[in-house]
């Protein structure tokens, strides 16, 4: 209705209710088919959503399970305490590390552990205990100065001239320079070697005592050379000469030597110019952060109880696809659900029975056994089956959510676990069973984002055709308002004229 009418006036009739009846009749109609439609794809849009963000949940869990690695993990342990699963990545001693496709899945230390050094192990590292003793850490030397200064505000130099650090020989040498400028002060040479651009790690630092203010400095340069020779810091005037500076750098006695890092593996001593001892034991990274009392156990195998949560994470993945594909897949129970609605809305629709049908018969196929060709395996052999009550029977035969036995699942682990391995991860297993599937309806341009952009593209027809719907009604307002004034207009002349005539007669 539009603007203030007053249709009715003139003939004394009931013609804006007239006119809203005759628009309304028209309307109503029309306008529950273009509601219903709205319901239709807004449910379809939301349902596609969800079903696309579970597909897409279950592609992730799928692409640990193509790993045979990390689904099923080793792990470290130090004197009990875990240390490292494989998850990352250490090259072989071969190959570029800064080629990421060429390395091996591989770990760093779990979070919470607190041993004595770190473990990093790659998928060459095999099952063993290992007696491993620290007994040295690899340090950098310390310089410390004799030469005592009024306050760090004190020149240290009357000349521009350069300092040169070195520690190391040969090709494992590190050097950089520093510009000295004359009127400098112990605090700003201090700040000079500290920022300089190409500082490998050395520090300066000054130590303020009662009798004034002494120059410290700490290079992290590690490790003794192959001649035996320590890679200690040292410090050389390599410009002009002054007395002051020349006297500082005199004063600089060494108070703390490089040295190498020194382990004891199964009673075999190894050496390290760092703290990191890569591959001692094959395909193991230690990383050394503090001396030992004694020899501790490093023991590498398997990590059972990830193993498990991998697969039940691929079957918690699996089940809400399927939860999120059977609210729309019962056509029956669907349709009688009085308290939602929405799954009325798009009972039983073809798309998502199918694709609840295919994961389902997906769960059923059997895989050959590794090393027995004729033997086959399947879910249910694994304990990984459709729920049953106690006399093993389906409780819902609608119901293909899967249950995982932990117990069936530790057996084949304990007892064949190259078998599962090759079950899951292998060359026509698990993953290769569901990934073309799966990936065909989430990846970008599947199936489910077409479907989504067709079901907007229906929604921006609808949107056009609610306008023009409001169009017309506008347009067939105006013509019944033109109709009904003419009559207003015409009924109230021939009221006046009969009451001229009532009043003339009388």
């Amino acid at each position: 209705m539009s603007g203030i009418s007053a249709a009715g006036i003139g003939s004394g009739l009931d013609l804006e209710a007239l006119i809203e009846v005759s628009i309304e009749a028209r309307r109503v109609p029309q306008q529950a088919r273009l509601d219903e439609r709205k319901d239709t794809l807004d449910v379809t849009l939301s349902a596609v959503g969800a079903v696309k963000s579970a597909m897409s949940a279950f592609r992730k869990q799928l692409d640990v399970l193509r790993d045979a690695d990390k689904l099923f993990p080793r792990m470290a342990l130090v004197d009990g305490q875990i240390a490292s699963r494989v998850d990352s990545a250490i090259p072989d001693e071969d190959e570029d590390e800064d080629d990421d496709d060429n390395q091996d899945s591989s770990s760093s230390s779990s979070n919470g552990y607190n041993g004595p050094y770190d473990v990093s192990m790659n998928n060459r590292a095999a099952n063993g205990t290992y007696d491993v003793d620290v007994q040295q850490i690899a340090q950098g030397s310390r310089l410390s100065s004799s030469m005592v200064f009024a306050s760090d505000s004190s020149v240290v130099s009357d000349v521009d001239t350069q300092l040169t650090f070195s520690a190391g020989s040969g090709d494992n040498e590190e050097t950089f320079t520093v510009e000295v400028t004359a009127g400098m002060t112990l605090r700003q040479l201090r700040e000079e070697i500290n920022n300089s651009a190409g500082n490998f790690g050395v520090s300066a630092n000054i130590i303020n005592s009662g009798g004034g203010s002494q120059l410290v400095i700490d290079s992290d340069k590690t490790g003794v050379d192959e001649l035996g020779n320590a890679n200690n810091l040292t410090i050389s005037n390599t410009g002009a000469g002054d007395t002051t500076l020349d006297g500082l750098l005199g004063s600089m006695t060494l108070t703390k030597e490089a040295s190498n890092a020194i382990i004891e593996v199964n009673g075999i001593q190894a050496t390290s110019d760092t703290n990191l001892f890569r591959e001692v034991i094959s395909g193991i990274d230690i990383t050394v952060n503090r001396v030992t009392d004694s020899a501790t156990e490093l023991e590498v195998k398997a990590d059972d109880s990830t193993a498990v949560e991998n697969i039940k994470a691929f079957v918690d993945a699996y089940n809400r696809v399927i939860t999120e594909l059977d609210k729309y897949s019962r056509a029956e129970e669907v349709a009688r659900d009085e308290e939602n609605t929405d799954r009325k809305v798009l009972s039983g629709d073809a798309m998502f029975r199918s694709m609840k049908n295919s994961l389902s018969r997906m769960a059923t196929v059997g895989y050959s056994h590794p090393t027995e060709p004729d033997r086959v395996i399947t879910f249910y052999a694994l304990g990984i089956r459709w729920p049953t009550d106690e006399k093993d029977n389906p409780t819902d035969i609608n119901d293909q959510s899967l249950e995982v036995n932990t117990r069936e699942l530790r057996k084949w682990l304990e007892e064949d676990p190259e078998a599962l391995k090759h079950v899951f991860s292998g060359e026509g297993g698990v993953v290769d069973t569901f990934y073309g599937f799966v990936e065909s309806f989430e990846q970008t341009g599947g199936i489910l984002e077409q479907r989504s952009d067709s079901v907007k593209q229906e929604q921006r027809r609808v949107d056009k055709a609610q306008i023009a719907l409001d169009d017309r009604m506008a347009d067939y307002e105006r013509t019944l308002r033109a109709k009904y004034t003419a009559f207003d207009v015409t009924m109230g002349q021939m009221n006046s004229q009969m009451s001229w005539i009532y009043a003339n007669l009388g």
